[in-house]
C-alpha cells in the first residue's frame, strides 16, 4: 500500500519562527549610543620648570586610582564620536632641591581632572578590539594636611591614546581592558611668577560598554 503524500506545508521551515539575532539588528555589535566607564590605576611622571619656591620643585612622581566615562554615538561604521571625564587622584612624590619628599599623611593628594572630545575606532564593529584618542582641557591641584587645595591650581591641556579589547557578555553589553598613554602641559601663575608642568600618565584600565 502506498504511502500518502507527505503534507508540503509540513516540509517548510516555520517562516513565522524567530529570527536569531544578528550583527546587524544591532546585538553583538558595536554601533549606535556608547556609554562607557572605565576604572583603573594610572602613573603619573612630571617635570616642573620655573619654580622658584623654596624648597625649589623640579618633579613630580604619583600612583593611584583612575575613573573616567565616556558618551558618544556612531556617525560611521566602527567610528565612535564624543566627549570623556576623566580624573584620578594620587599618591604623590615630589622632587625639591633634588630630595623626594611624600607624606605619610593621606589627606595629601594630587587630583588631575581631563575633559574633551574624543573618537574611538572598531576595525570590525562586531569584534573587540578598538584604538582612541582624546584632546582634553585639563587641571590639577594638590590638597594639603587638612585637605583643602594648594592655591593656584595648574591648568592646561593634555592628548592621549589608548588600545583596548572588548568582550561581549550581552547583546549590547561588553567588559573589556584598555591601556591608555596620556600627555600634557599645565602651568599655574603667581607672585608674576609661572611654573610649566609638563607629564606623562600611562595607565591601565577595565572597561564596562553598553553599544
Amino acid at each position: 500500500m502506498a504511502a500518502p503524500p507527505a503534507d508540503p506545508s509540513a516540509l517548510e521551515a516555520p517562516r513565522n519562527a524567530a529570527a536569531p539575532c544578528r550583527p546587524e539588528d544591532g546585538a553583538y555589535r558595536h554601533d549606535g549610543f556608547l556609554l562607557r566607564s572605565a576604572p583603573g590605576v594610572a602613573v603619573l611622571r612630571a617635570l616642573v620648570t620655573g619654580s622658584v619656591r623654596s624648597p625649589r620643585r623640579t618633579g613630580v612622581d604619583g600612583f593611584g586610582p583612575t575613573s573616567s566615562l565616556e558618551v558618544g554615538g556612531t556617525p560611521a561604521r566602527g567610528l565612535v564620536v564624543g566627549g570623556s571625564l576623566w580624573t584620578a587622584v594620587l599618591d604623590p612624590v615630589f622632587i625639591e632641591d633634588g630630595r623626594r619628599v611624600s607624606s605619610d599623611d593621606n589627606s595629601v593628594k594630587l587630583t588631575q581632572l581631563r575633559i574633551g572630545p574624543f573618537v574611538d575606532f572598531y576595525p570590525r564593529p562586531e569584534r573587540g578590539f578598538h584604538a582612541s584618542a582624546t584632546a582634553a582641557l585639563a587641571v590639577e591641584f594638590e590638597s594639603d594636611t587638612k585637605g583643602d587645595a594648594v592655591k593656584p591650581i595648574w591648568y592646561g591641556a593634555s592628548l592621549a591614546t589608548a588600545l583596548g579589547h572588548e568582550w561581549f557578555i550581552a547583546g549590547e553589553a561588553s567588559l573589556g581592558i584598555l591601556a591608555r598613554f596620556a600627555f600634557g602641559s599645565l602651568r599655574r601663575s603667581s607672585g608674576g611668577v609661572t611654573e610649566s608642568l609638563s607629564f606623562i600618565a600611562p595607565e591601565l584600565a577595565l572597561t564596562a560598554t553598553y553599544q
